[in-house]
Parts: C-alpha cells; structure tokens; sequence
C-alpha cells in the first residue's frame, strides 16, 4: 500500500494532536482535583439551639463546635425540616419535601418507603463532578429493596445504619441488628459506643482516601438522638459522666451532657484529622442540626434544649426548625464572622455543588438556591422566602418570608400527643452551671487545628452576638387549627406576639404564597410496618426485605 508523505504527516500531526489533547484532560483533571475543595459534612441528631456553648448556654461545655463556629461562619439563620427524614431529604435532593410526598412523619423501620428513585442526590451530582462519596453513620431515607440504600443513591461506601435510630452499644432497632458495612452486616461493631465508632470510621476514611480526588464525606451522627427502647439516654462511661457533669441535677439531662461531649470529642478528632492528612486547609467543613431537639413527651425524648426559642422537634416554630450551623473553611476571607441572612437546608446541594466547581444551571429547576456567594464573600442571599412544611394530613404548615422578617404558622404541632406550642428545655442560665469557659475553646482540638489566632476578646463579642434573649411574658398559645399566627422574626425571633390582625397584609401575602405550594404537594405515603420486614426472619437483623424471602 501506498501512503504518501503528506498522509504521513497529517496522521503523525493527528496522532501528536489526541496524545496533546489526552495530556490536556487528564491534566485538567488533575488541577481539578487538586484545587477543588475536600467536604466534610457532620449532621448532629436532634441538637437543641440551647445545647451548643456557642449560643450563651453555660451548661454543656462543646467546646470544638465552639471553635469551629468562633473561627468560622455561624449561619445564624439556618431552617430545617422539623423532623429527620424529611430534613435530609431536603438536604440530598435541593428540594422541599411536599414536591415528593415525604413531608410529615419520619420513616418507620419496616415501612416500604423510600427516596423516590428519579430524584439524584447530592453525592450523585458531586461524582459527576470527580468526587469519592462517602456517608458514615445515619440513612433514614428507606432500606425496602437495595436500591434505596445509600451506596445505590450516590454514595460510594456506606459505614452505619438504615434505621432512624439504634441503640448506642448493641446496635439494635426496634429488635433487630442494623449496623452495616455497604452490604454487609457488621457484627463485629457491637459493644462499641456509636459515636465514637463513627468517628474511628471517619478518620480512616479521611486517612486512607487518595486526594487525587476530592473527598465527600457526610458523617451523620446519632447523637444526641435518644437510643433504642431499652436505654433511651447513653453515655460510654457512665462513672465519667456523673464525675464531669454532676452539676447538672436533672439526671436525664446529665446524660445527655455525656452523650453531646463525645459528639463534640467527635468534631476535634475529625478536624485533628484532617490536619495531620494535610487536607485541612482545602477542606469544607460544615456542621448542623437537623431539626430541634425532641425534649419532652415521647419514646424519643432526649432532654435536649431549645431555648428560648419556642417549640420543639416536630413542630415549626423556631425551637424546631432552626437550628445550630457553622462553616470553617480556612481559604474564606469571611471566617470569624456571623452570616444572619435566610438559608434553608435545601441550598446545601447547589451551595456545595457550587463551591465544588460546579455550574449550578446543571442542577435543573430546585428549591435550594446557592449560598456559596453569600457565604463566601458575604453578598446578599438570593433567598427571600422558605416553606418550613405544609402537613396536609396534621394540617399544619408554615412560611417564612419578606427576606426572612415574617413567618406565618397555621395550625398547630404534628402530634398533639408529644409537644404543644411552648417553650421547652427550661433557662439554663437558671441553673447552677460553672462559668463558661474560654480556655477550653482556646485549647480544644479545633481551634489548634486551625491555628489564626483567636482571642477571648474576639470569642466573647461573637457569643453575645448569637446569644438570643427574649421576654417570654405574654406569649400566646398556637393551638387551633383555624387559627394564623404571624411572627416578626427579626425583633422577636422567639416567637411571642401575634401580629396577625395587625398585619393583614402580610397574613394575606404569606397565604398566598403557602397557597401556591399547596398545588405543588404530592401527598404522603405513609405506610404500617409490613409484618414481612420482622428482623425475625433474617437472622434478627434489618434487610432489604421485599427482595427476601422470610425464613
């Protein structure tokens, strides 16, 4: 055959051209991943607005939250969903839970209801992005068929459980074993204490990773969620707890001081870690809540906090819905400072998406906005409004908006039972605390990790500055369903005047806009336990049960 020398030379000029441009990519990639930020997202379990130091309590000592929040950006403003499996639905999809029917009741263990499949989540849209995905810790999003599970939804490998809950020590849920690795039952994890389990499965996945891709890694906690039915409160060494917090009278209380110590241990060792891996300072990292604390009435009461703010887990006012959030990134000109715009849990997918490297555009029509220009430059928040949740089954529902001055409840708590319309958690100011102590957020694991020199002087002007106080004298009660209650957030955030006939307007605007929303809800499916799912038949642990035969 023959092959001229202008045939020759195009080919060799084609063939040097794709190797450029294969260099070219693969390079582009490599900047990439060099340059794009690690993210460690820790979600806390029913953390009160009153449980963090940060916020003026004086009783519970957390002080590496403390200097994460000191050193970071408190998100002061921060709304959630005011329970746990909408939360963090809204938080891995961008949307608001009534587009997909999971507003309302969280998932039951045996429920066969689950994420619906069409809806990419928030670790699906950062792998296109060249992430690792990792979720150690909580689901709470459905386990029915394997393709609910987390490594089916975005995540690369799963440490933790399914369930909404187990017990600290013995891992169990309602009867049956639930600690997984990916697939795997993990058996051998049990009789260790939860927490710090997660913790050890965190640091090694922050050790062992190799950044020549960025890291996603959610560790979702179960504290300071209360356990299984046996022990509702626990605490690794109870000795050591009453030794370091017998201060505190009330017993369950004092428990639940134990438990949020070691969440708080939690947050120093991830951080401590990520330091000596050498990621630190290119690492997101962004800790909540996500709801308020489920401080009376129930099985699930874990003696948390949230004053002064009213309400509680499972209701839309504030004590339910706004929560605890701080952001450390160590490249931000706008760390040490208090961010009081409007964010909703919801403008974590675009935010995160967006500070990844990501063009929001490709993220479709959502409900989160992102916050990255707010947040990291200090501009004003797209977001004007936020649907708290409309329960079109408890009939209640909720919207914050004019920038997030005013907020409309109409109705009363999700169950009537567990919770009125109240403030819970008590003044722990009133009680006999030691004074809070600076020292101990200065030499905390966190704030020696991050190392840029913060002050008491500087610590102190931030606290009182987040510390919210409020007369509570004439606060009115939200207890008929027909009745619309309308709060001025920004001069009385814990929600104690009724301005609903004064501001008829405002009433009339915000109604309109949970009116708009009401054409958008897809029902809920909420569904009995189905008898098939008995850990009984699956040698005593929790299964994908409708691709299983009971035995």
């Amino acid at each position: 055959m023959h092959v001229s020398l202008t045939e020759m030379a195009v080919t060799l000029i084609s063939l040097q051209f794709r190797d450029f441009l294969t260099f070219f990519v693969f390079w582009g990639v490599l900047v990439s991943a060099k340059y794009q930020p690690n993210i460690v997202l820790i979600v806390a379990d029913d953390l009160g607005w009153n449980d963090v130091g940060f916020h003026g309590s004086d009783q519970i000592p957390t002080p590496n939250i403390d200097a994460l929040a000191y050193n970071g950006i408190v998100l002061n403003r921060f709304y959630v969903q005011s329970t746990c499996t909408p939360s963090r639905s809204a938080l891995l999809t961008g949307q608001y839970p009534i587009r997909y029917g999971f507003q309302g009741w969280p998932l039951r263990n045996g429920e066969n209801r689950y994420l619906p499949t069409h809806l990419r989540t928030l670790p699906d849209h950062l792998k296109g992005l060249g992430y690792t995905t990792s979720l150690v810790g909580k689901w709470h999003l459905g386990f029915s068929y394997w393709y609910n599970t987390p490594i089916y939804r975005g995540f690369d490998t799963h440490f933790g459980y399914w369930t909404g809950h187990i017990d600290y020590f013995n891992h169990t849920s309602d009867g049956g074993f639930a600690m997984r690795r990916n697939r795997h039952v993990a058996w051998e994890t049990q009789n260790n204490y939860a927490t710090q389990l997660f913790t050890q499965v965190s640091q090694e996945t922050i050790m062992k990773h190799d950044y020549a891709k960025p890291l996603f890694l959610m560790v979702s906690h179960l504290a300071v969620h209360a356990a299984d039915r046996n022990q509702l409160l626990e605490v690794p060494d109870l000795v050591e707890t009453n030794k370091t917090f017998g201060y505190i009278t009330d017993y369950r209380r004092r428990l639940f001081a134990g438990m949020l110590a070691e969440l708080d241990k939690s947050v120093g060792a991830i951080c401590r870690t990520l330091q000596d891996r050498g990621v630190f300072d290119n690492t997101i990292i962004l800790f909540l809540s996500d709801n308020g604390a489920q401080n009376t009435g129930t099985r699930f009461d874990n003696s948390g906090s949230n004053w002064p703010l009213r309400g509680m887990k499972a209701t839309l006012y504030e004590g339910g819905v706004r929560v605890p959030a701080v952001l450390y990134y160590g490249k931000l000109k706008t760390n040490a400072t208090i961010n009081n715009q409007l964010m909703h849990i919801t403008d974590l997918l675009p935010t995160l998406y967006a500070a990844a490297g990501g063009n929001t555009r490709d993220l479709g029509t959502i409900d989160g906005v992102d916050q990255w220009p707010t947040i990291s430059g200090g501009s004003k928040s797209p977001r004007s409004s936020a649907l708290l949740d409309i329960n079109e089954v408890a009939l209640h529902s909720a919207v914050i908006s004019h920038g997030g001055r005013y907020k409309l409840v109409n109705g009363s708590v999700l169950n009537p039972t567990f919770g009125r319309d109240g403030y819970y958690g008590y003044d722990t100011s009133l009680t006999n605390n030691p004074p809070y102590d600076a020292d101990l957020v200065l030499d905390s694991e966190t704030n020696r990790v991050i190392d840029k020199g913060l002050t008491k002087k500087k610590l102190f002007q931030t606290r009182k500055k987040v510390t919210i106080a409020c007369d509570h004298g004439g606060g009115e009660s939200v207890s008929r369903e027909d009745t619309l209650f309308l709060f001025d957030l920004e001069n009385d955030p814990c929600e104690t005047k009724n301005l609903a006939d004064k501001l008829p307007n405002i009433v009339a605007d915000l109604s309109a806009q949970l009116l708009w929303y009401w054409e958008v809800l897809q029902p809920q499916h909420c569904q009995e336990p189905d008898p098939n799912s008995n850990p009984i038949y699956y040698n005593n642990t929790w299964v994908p049960w409708m691709e299983q035969r009971p035995t």
